[in-house]
């Protein structure tokens, strides 16, 4: 199954790259596999970009956007490079790949882009970290399990409710 081989990607990075900590260090992990990253000045609607040029891997990401959504977006492109990256549908020339992280990107309604969004989220928030967090999680605090995890894990509350959803914790009641 898809999710299945996306998950032990996503968890062979981590443990390849030593950046299985919360947050997860992004950047390291993209650095840790030979992929420079850069911050780009892109159009609002534009998240960021991988590309293959001379044989390098590039991911660039809208530096005007929130700390927690350029994470994620490194994330997925690094998602689209161990995943898509030998396509030939990608190809713009014989020199380049590319792939935009853009508004279609994040609703999901592409095939790619869903397998991409299934990355990041399993590298910025893998489950067994999860299940450490939410063992030491206070019911009683007041505060959302998915607001408290999100701040812990450098990301949106939206993007950790959609994760604890996809593991299936919500609807077996765990919260």
């Amino acid at each position: 199954m898809i999710i299945r081989y996306i998950e032990e990607k996503a968890d062979k990075v981590l443990k390849d790259t030593n950046c299985f900590t919360i947050p997860v260090d992004v950047i390291s992990c993209a650095s840790g596999m030979g992929i420079k990253v850069n911050e780009v000045d892109l159009e609002e609607g534009v998240s960021g970009l991988f590309v293959i040029k001379d044989k390098v891997a590039h991911i660039g990401y809208n530096k005007n956007h929130p700390e927690n959504r350029r994470r994620f977006t490194i994330a997925h492109e690094l998602g689209h490079y161990l995943l898509h990256s030998k396509e030939t549908f990608l190809f713009v020339d014989k020199e380049e790949k590319v792939l935009y992280r853009n508004m279609e990107s994040s609703s999901g309604e592409h095939q790619k882009e869903r397998e991409a969004n299934a990355f990041a989220a399993a590298l910025l928030m893998p489950k067994d970290l999860l299940l450490e967090e939410i063992k030491e999680y206070d019911f009683e605090s007041g505060k959302k399990l998915p607001d408290f995890l999100a701040n812990k894990f450098n990301v949106s509350e939206q993007a950790m409710t959609i994760r604890l959803t996809n593991l299936g914790f919500i609807d077996f009641g765990l919260f």
